[in-house]
This record gives structure tokens, C-alpha cells and sequence, in this order.
């Protein structure tokens, strides 16, 4: 079937993964899919402590999309997997296990994951095309060098991953399904943001990809994925075909990673490369884009609560927390880890790993103030070490700290008892 005839064919599809709170992006790219493959059908995977989807969409407002919950897609253990990582990783690593669902329960030939702050644009017929001779289809960060010392760089997308998962299609074949279940593997053991081990979500594995299988398609095509990370090389305009990138290829889909709709001169927060005012032709494309947003905010359904960062008591959920249960989450297998009055909330409060209601707040090396006293005493600290060890030792804990620091590994502090009483 060529990529033309199957633009209607119900057979193919999309998908995305939101928890409530970025349901309005989610409905925006569902509009822009449909509309561009009517025939399509569009589905959202909610990921919350939540048994009915159906409750985040709204017809009447035009909602098309198929919600799904997190709790059906076949998941063993739903609330473990909730407990060993946080929003963000959680979102990210369900990922080969919704596409798998996807294609059983509707049995879709081919089938297009996209991140929810995505817009089309345009048929994604260049996917599709792909996807007559190849199993699965990823599209690389970039396609020519950038070596010009601002982020993101090259430096940056080794940390981060070559390619970028916020698309990935798949066929259903035998191959294309042993590559999920690959990925799926992974991401649940393994699926956690922690570049000191080289460890990134879901996109990381699929550096391997390519090198793995026969058929994983590098898409180029300067239209598909067009985002922050590659705007150095490639340019926008507006045609009387609609948008075009280069002067040659029609912008398929643009990846809006990193934008902050209440801001209308942000391009995004994660680029010192480029500012929105000097890049004039993304202009109208990102005050399109912010308004539509905007537009299809839904305050109630947005509030539903996520869930899985909170006991049951209103205990608030640590980063350290869920990974001393990811390390040893064998000693609690079939216990509700969210039970306030069960094994693993018990060791977890009387270990100080979780403390209070207050939710913790997103914080990065780059926010520490160096001229805090706490910041200098452990400067001086490190100074004393280095005239008391010398060269050779200094260095030895140097690289103690950097193995206590992926907190998995903080599990030495709890001794030898499984209940953490030593």
C-alpha cells in the first residue's frame, strides 16, 4: 500500500503519553494529527493513579482522541513500576509497552509515537514510506556538526542520546515487535535519568538500536522533528503549500521541546543557542502554537491529581526513596508500595527517606549558589581532604563520591539488615 492510499487506512496511528496536567498539549496534537489523517485514529495514554480514562475527554470540546489508562496496558505490576521512578520517567519508559498494547488491541500496521509537545503539519508520509521496508524508524537530534560551545552541542547529545524518542515509529512485524520488547525490558529495569551511568530514560537505548537490528530506519528528513536541538541547520518559511524547511522539504511535524506557553518571547527553556527574537522566521509558528495551547486548557480535567508521587497518608514521594525501592524492590514484590501502613512506607519513614507533605522541588547543580556558606563549607571540605589524603587518595574519594551520588547506590547506608534497622 503506498504512503498516499494509507493516509485514510485505519490500520495506522498515533499515540502520545501525558499525566493530567499536560492534557491541553496532548489535545493539540491530536487535533493537528487528525487533521492531517483524517482517517487515523489518535491515542493518549494517561499516566496517573486513575481507572477511567474516559473522564479526560471531552467531546464536546471536540476531543477525537482515544484515552487509555495506565492500569490496562498490561503492565504486571503497575504500582511498583509507579514507585521505582518519578513523573518523568514513568511517562518516558511505559512508552514500548503502550505501543505493544496498541497494536494488539487494534491491530495497527503501523504505528507513530510522538511526544505531546508536538504539532503536524503535514501528512507524515515520509514516515510512513519508511516504514514499507523498515521494522522501525527513529530520527537523529541532528545531521551536521555544531561545535560552537553553546548547549545543546555534541557534548550534550552523547549525554542525552542521538536520537530523539519524542518520535518513534514501529511496523508490525515479528522484528519490529522483538524490538519493543527489547526497549520495553530495558526501560522498565532500567529506565532511569541518571547520566553518571549513562543512563537516560527510554532515549538512550536507542543508540544501540540501528547497530542491533537490520531494519531501523535513520530518517534525515529536515521536516520530521524539527526542534531546539537542530534549528542551526535548518531554516523556516511560509509558502503558499504551507510551511517549508530549506527551501525544499515541507515541515512535517515540529517538536516544541522545552517552550513555555505564558512566555511569548521563550523559544525554549533548554537552548542558550538561539532566542525566539532572533530567529523571525518561527515567529508566527510559536505564537500559533502558544495560543492553541492556551485554547485547549482544561483546568478540571488538568487538576485530576497524578497520584503515584504521594503514600496514601499525603506523604510526599523522595527521588531517594524510589531508588533505594528500585534497588530492592524484590524484599516488598507484590506490596503496595504507596500503602502508608505497609512494609516498604514503614522502612522508608523510619529511615528518614521520606519526611513531610511538601513535594520536592526540582533542583540541578547549576541552581547551587556559590557564595552560600553551606556551598563553601563543603568547598573547604574538599580542601582539607585534598592536604590530608594527597593527590592519589583525594582521587580515590573522588570517585566514591561520584558512586554514592546515583542514589541506587545509597543503599550502603542502611546496612546489612533488609528491614534498614543497622
Amino acid at each position: 500500500m503506498s504512503a498516499a492510499a494509507s493516509s485514510t487506512a485505519p490500520r495506522y496511528g498515533a499515540c502520545t503519553i501525558v499525566s493530567p496536567n499536560y492534557l491541553a498539549y496532548a489535545r493539540t496534537l491530536a487535533t493537528s494529527y487528525l487533521a492531517q489523517h483524517p482517517g487515523q485514529r489518535f491515542f493518549v495514554l494517561i499516566v496517573a493513579d486513575h481507572q477511567d480514562p474516559s473522564v479526560f475527554v471531552d467531546e464536546r470540546a471536540g476531543d477525537r482522541f482515544v484515552a487509555v489508562s495506565l492500569h490496562e496496558i498490561g503492565l504486571e505490576d503497575v504500582r511498583g513500576v509507579a514507585m521505582k521512578y518519578d513523573i518523568l520517567e514513568l511517562n518516558t519508559n511505559v512508552k514500548p509497552t503502550f505501543l505493544k498494547y496498541l497494536i494488539r488491541q487494534y491491530g495497527l500496521e503501523k504505528l507513530v509515537y510522538l511526544d505531546p509537545d508536538i504539532f503536524v503539519y503535514s501528512p507524515l508520509t515520509p514516515v510512513f514510506d519508511a516504514l514499507d521496508h523498515a521494522d522501525a524508524v527513529l530520527t537523529p537530534h541532528i545531521t551536521t556538526p555544531v561545535f560552537d560551545g553553546k548547549s545543546p552541542g555534541e557534548q550534550d547529545l552523547l549525554y542525552n542520546g542521538t536520537y530523539n524518542l519524542g518520535f518513534f515509529a514501529v511496523r508490525r512485524t515479528d522484528e519490529g515487535y522483538r524490538i519493543l520488547t527489547w526497549w520495553e525490558e530495558r526501560c522498565l529495569v532500567l529506565g532511569f535519568s541518571e547520566g553518571r551511568t549513562g543512563l537516560f530514560v527510554d532515549q538512550k537505548w536507542m543508540n544501540l538500536a540501528p547497530g542491533l537490528f537490520e531494519q531501523v530506519a535513520v530518517l534525515r528528513h529536515p521536516g520530521c522533528n524539527m526542534a531546539f536541538w537542530n534549528l542551526h541547520e535548518r531554516i523556516l518559511a511560509f509558502t503558499d503549500k504551507g510551511y517549508v524547511v530549506n527551501k525544499i522539504k515541507p515541515l512535517v511535524f515540529f517538536h516544541f521541546s522545552g517552550v513555555v506557553i505564558s512566555d511569548p518571547d521563550m523559544l525554549s527553556k533548554n537552548t542558550d543557542r538561539y532566542l525566539l527574537a532572533g530567529r523571525p522566521d518561527l515567529h508566527d509558528l510559536f505564537a500559533h502554537y502558544k495560543a492553541t495551547v492556551a485554547a485547549n486548557h482544561d483546568p478540571v480535567r488538568e487538576s485530576v491529581p497524578y497520584g503515584f508521587d504521594i503514600l496514601s497518608d499525603g506523604t510526599a514521594v523522595t527521588r531517594l526513596a524510589r531508588r533505594i525501592y528500585a534497588k530492592h524492590q524484590a524484599r516488598w514484590l507484590g506490596l503496595d508500595p504507596f500503602d502508608a501502613a505497609g512494609p516498604f512506607a514503614s522502612f522508608a519513614k523510619r529511615l528518614g527517606l521520606v519526611k513531610g507533605m511538601a513535594k520536592p522541588a526540582k533542583a540541578t547543580w547549576k541552581e547551587f549558589d556559590a557564595t552560600d556558606r553551606r556551598v563553601q563549607m563543603v568547598h573547604r571540605a574538599l580542601k582539607l581532604a585534598l592536604r590530608a589524603l594527597g593527590p592519589h587518595r583525594y582521587e580515590l574519594l573522588m570517585r566514591y563520591l561520584a558512586y554514592i551520588a546515583v542514589l541506587r547506590n545509597q543503599s550502603v547506608f542502611l546496612g546489612n539488615d533488609p528491614d534498614g534497622k543497622k
